[in-house]
């Protein structure tokens, strides 16, 4: 899979926005409660971009869209999460060449929207350590069958 350039740098993040595409079904039942779940283990979600380049940037960003990535392929690139910065696969759903403009003489900017395939969000693991922080399972596990010991005896 082809990497985004390391000579250039990421997308600005003042300009920066995400949005993860819906994942819940909701059902309205005939006694005014409803039942929601899941559609998808993962769904994409879409990122505003910008980029503000230096010239020479510039010259390196069109040659990886045109050239690079055609457009139309997945490409890994570092997104900005919570946890920090972590690789992403992604590809451009509209050409950032098709809104670009010049800010000076030595600088362009370029903006498009971006499908992450999926966002990486915390894993199952670091959510349930992260909650029972600052205890660990075992922890939790040997307090539960204690509980359970004492509450037969």
């Amino acid at each position: 899979m082809i990497n985004y350039p390391s000579s250039l740098p990421l997308p600005r993040l003042k300009d920066a926005a995400y949005k993860r595409q819906p994942n819940i079904l909701r059902t309205e039942m005939s006694t005014g409660r409803a039942r929601q779940r899941r559609k998808h283990l993962s769904v994409p979600t879409h990122m505003e971009a910008t980029w503000r380049l230096r010239k020479d940037e510039a010259t390196v960003f069109e040659g990886f869209v045109d050239h690079g990535v055609n457009l139309i392929d997945w490409f890994l690139m570092d997104i900005l999460t919570p946890r920090g910065v972590v690789k992403h696969q992604v590809r451009f759903m509209k050409d950032p060449l098709e809104n670009m403009k010049p800010i000076s003489a030595l600088v362009w900017q370029y903006q498009a929207q971006i499908e992450m395939k999926e966002y990486k969000a915390a894993s199952e693991e670091e959510a349930v350590s992260t909650s029972l922080s600052p205890f660990t399972l075992d922890d939790f596990i040997n307090g539960l069958t204690e509980a359970l010991n004492s509450y037969e005896g």
